[in-house]
């Protein structure tokens, strides 16, 4: 049986939930908000009996009978009760969080797409960074720094101009005015305006000029490589996700196979099964690492250039990583 960890709203674990549907293949989506509002669950580790309750379904599920794990974008579990304070409600949230991960353990030998202590490890961007240059790509000039004077520093030593972008995650979760700070220029007049890098660690590089984005989306040794087009609109020239242009093209397109080899080692010393590695193909015709995703979104470039993305991530669970499978 294999089992998919989301949310509701995860368009791309659709995508996998057709294939096995299509298939008919044993699975169980469990969306993670759910557990004990509508997911209960029994661990009786004294019998070694663990499962899952579905009481919308009426049915459950045998954690002993997983074999394969898709991990995609859990959700948070969340309760509301008008009878409980706010601190008791906290302590339940909390709780089931721990629950959560207590599950993740039970599952711990199984075959993952990918294992959470490897996706968390791979998400530092300054990790991804160490690794992609030991293994030989070409990445830019890059500082992490709470100091102004290094700042001005490291611009003065450029060419050009340099750009800023977070860490980890873009996304600020404010309720009244939810923010996404995208991958942003920096030139020579806003250096002085960086005041806030006393608070906050600014992330830096070198502005690279580029003929195009690269999205390389590696599952276990299958390589998908996508073409983006982002210098045809001045909004995505820095960021092609700024703005979310439909407009901008997509190409299939195959990396010089030093490239593509060198990308698939980085998902196995990261110690995954899936990656989404961006690139930029510079206008001296270089690839340049600028960061992995280690549980991207690809349902969009499977969508626009037919890639067997979903079949390839179905395999996987199918064989446990094992061997080649027929999707």
């Amino acid at each position: 049986m294999i089992l998919l960890i989301t949310n509701k709203d995860d368009v791309t674990t659709d995508f996998i939930a057709n294939r096995l549907n299509k298939i008919k293949a044993n699975y169980y989506r469990l969306n993670t908000e759910d557990l004990i509002s509508s997911v209960g669950i029994i661990i009786d580790i004294e019998n070694n009996d663990y499962f899952l309750i579905d009481h919308k379904r009426k049915s459950s599920v045998n954690l002993s009978a997983i074999k394969s794990v898709y991990y995609r974008r859990p959700g948070i579990p969340q309760l509301t009760i008008d009878s409980l304070s706010d601190g008791e409600i906290e302590f339940i949230n909390t709780e089931t969080l721990y629950l959560l991960e207590g599950i993740y353990k039970i599952l711990i030998d199984r075959f993952w797409i990918s294992p959470i202590a490897s996706i968390r490890e791979a998400e530092n961007k300054i990790y991804q960074l160490l690794i992609a240059r030991d293994i030989g790509f070409e990445i830019p000039k890059s500082l992490i720094t709470t100091s102004q004077e290094k700042i001005e520093s490291f611009f003065s030593g450029l060419q050009g101009n340099c750009i800023t972008k977070p860490i980890k995650s873009g996304r600020i979760n404010d309720p009244e005015k939810p923010k996404v700070i995208f991958t942003s220029l920096i030139t020579k007049n806003d250096i002085r305006l960086m005041e806030s890098v006393c608070y906050c660690p600014m992330y830096l590089q070198n502005e690279i000029g580029k003929i195009a984005d690269i999205r390389v989306t590696v599952v276990g040794n299958k390589v998908f490589t996508a073409k983006i087009l982002s210098q045809e609109f001045q909004e995505t020239m820095i960021d092609w996700r700024k703005g979310e242009n439909s407009k901008v093209r997509h190409e299939r397109m195959e990396l010089p196979s030093k490239i593509e080899h060198m990308c698939v080692e980085l998902i196995r010393r990261l110690n995954l099964q899936f990656g989404a590695i961006d690139l930029v193909l510079d206008q001296d015709s270089r690839y340049i690492f600028l960061e992995i995703n280690p549980n991207g979104q690809w349902g969009w470039i499977e969508k626009r250039l037919g890639y067997n993305i979903s079949g390839e991530i179905v395999n996987l669970l199918l064989t446990g990583g094992h061997k080649d499978g027929i999707l």
